[in-house]
């Protein structure tokens, strides 16, 4: 960023400031990036008024993340057509891709591809995935076969009750176990919490606790009832939407890995696993 602003006219270059915030999982969400700048705390704070409405120094002020924003810059030099038709749907996007493929990274594909294609132009499945997290920590799990030739297009994901999100594609390798690699992310999401309302505080990391005693397979009685009953008293009862994001997640692994999650809260597993690190989204 700094380098392309140097390239930039002295005006332009003088009406422009680079800030640098820290890192963290809600540092990014849109009032907290305002927040940040206006006061050096980068937590979410409570909405209304938005920052389109109210944000950097009192002023209406629009958030938005440099892929969008590259993409606009060309469409403004190239034109909407040249947009359109790098894509069969309305236009390409950046996917991150991990798990168990033969080489992890960023693509670049036009929206409308299909898993298949992801996983191809990641070099192919590296063995077989029993399961792909789509959109990240605040999409959800789904079946690989259900999914591995329908669109990763936004409407048509929405569609199907599931979310191109952030942009990430996890493959979850078979001898992966998707109780441990969920109860990871919960760890992980609860570690973030911006600490400022009950819900998160308190609520995500009571739910990673039971999560982390199921994956270990000492899990208390009743842990998994208590995860499926929390996790839906949890959903829009936060400051911001960090939990929801959570809970939404814990609601597919529920799903989709059922079985798993039954016989973690009896102490077994059915997969001979090793663990698994689940791309950050």
């Amino acid at each position: 960023m700094r380098h392309a602003l140097a390239e930039r006219p002295a005006d332009i270059r003088g009406r422009a400031q680079i800030v640098t915030a820290p890192t963290g999982y809600v540092s990014g969400e849109e009032s907290a990036a305002v927040h940040y700048v206006n006061d050096g705390d980068a937590r979410p704070t409570a909405t209304p008024p938005r920052p389109f409405d109210r944000g950097v120094g009192g002023r209406p002020t629009l958030v938005q993340n440099v892929e969008s924003l590259a993409l606009a810059a060309l469409i403004a030099r190239r034109g909407r057509d040249w947009y359109v038709d790098q894509g069969r749907r309305g236009g390409i996007g950046l996917i991150t891709v991990s798990g168990a493929v033969t080489h992890a990274g960023v693509q670049e594909i036009a929206l409308g591809s299909t898993l298949s294609d992801l996983a191809a132009g990641a070099g192919g499945l590296r063995g077989d995935a029993q399961a792909v997290l789509l959109g990240g920590y605040f999409g959800g799990w789904a079946e690989v076969d259900e999914q591995w030739g329908l669109p990763l297009e936004p409407r048509s994901m929405r569609a199907r009750g599931l979310a191109l999100g952030c942009g990430v594609v996890h493959f979850l390798p078979a001898d992966s176990c998707g109780v441990e690699a969920t109860s990871r992310i919960m760890a992980y999401l609860a570690s973030q919490s911006a600490r400022q309302c009950g819900p998160c505080v308190f609520g995500l990391a009571a739910i990673a606790e039971a999560m982390q005693r199921l994956a270990t397979r000492s899990a208390h009685a009743n842990d998994l009832d208590r995860v499926v009953r929390w996790s839906g008293q949890l959903a829009g009862r936060g400051a911001c939407h960090h939990p929801d994001g959570a809970v939404g997640l814990i609601g597919s692994s529920l799903q989709l890995f059922a079985d798993d999650f039954a016989a973690h809260q009896r102490r077994r597993c059915l997969t001979v696993s090793r663990p698994e690190r689940v791309a950050v989204a």
